[in-house]
């Protein structure tokens, strides 16, 4: 009888280190680096946050500004990671809706960080396919907010609080908030938007404003 041959046996190596390498990189994105305290000591976004308080400019009561979003996005085959951090305010239609978006911000926070990381994702690829190393972020500081305008005042010094006419509908409120020039960042809102809609529901957020945005790529550094 002859000898029996032994079956050659494929080779992994290949798909075992794609494995190690997209488990390795998950693992240093969720422990080695804390991007919203580099988000806060780099200075993005600070003029954001602050420029309300530092202009003297008080935020009509029917803005919201959400926690922090903080993500991250892995490239298993490139072997790349974008961390992002986001400043997101929501202008709600009425004062009313705050306290329902408080109760179920945890739940919008969550779709936020699904819908950053699928509207980035495609243009981390290419960033970190065409891009040179040292060029690939992408920073982002919303307009200036605007001024309200000046209470109508009586001869005493007191402001005049016009009340609609029977028939007549409500005064809008107030939007402190010019049109961004960015499309990216337009998308991103308008994505943002579509979400509300479909946890709070219809209505209730008049529109997404995105005040800040900032990426750091840990491969880089």
């Amino acid at each position: 009888m002859g000898k029996t041959r032994k079956t050659a046996q494929r080779k992994t190596v290949p798909l075992a280190a794609r494995i190690c390498i997209f488990f390795g990189i998950a693992a240093f994105a969720l422990t080695a680096f804390s991007i919203s305290n580099a988000y806060a000591s780099s200075g993005e976004g600070k003029e954001a946050a602050a420029e309300g308080a530092s202009a003297g400019v008080a935020l009509p009561a029917n803005v919201f500004e959400l926690e922090k979003v903080v993500t991250s996005i892995v490239l298993p085959r490139q072997g790349m990671i974008r961390q992002i951090a986001a400043d997101v305010w929501l202008e709600l239609s009425s004062v009313e809706h705050r306290a329902i978006v408080t109760r179920i911000q945890p739940k919008l926070l969550n779709a936020f960080l699904r819908d950053i990381q699928r509207y980035f994702y495609r243009d981390t690829q290419y960033r970190a396919e065409k891009v040179a190393k040292g060029k690939r972020g992408y920073h982002y500081e919303a307009p200036s907010l605007l001024l309200p305008p000046k209470p109508k005042l009586d001869e005493d010094g007191n402001e005049i609080h016009e009340e609609p006419a029977e028939g007549e509908a409500e005064k809008p409120l107030f939007s402190p908030f010019k049109p961004t020039p960015d499309p990216i960042i337009v998308g991103l809102q308008r994505r943002l938007l579509a979400t509300c809609n479909k946890v709070l529901g219809p209505d209730i957020v008049k529109s997404v404003q995105v005040r800040g945005l900032f990426d750091q790529w840990p491969n880089e550094r």
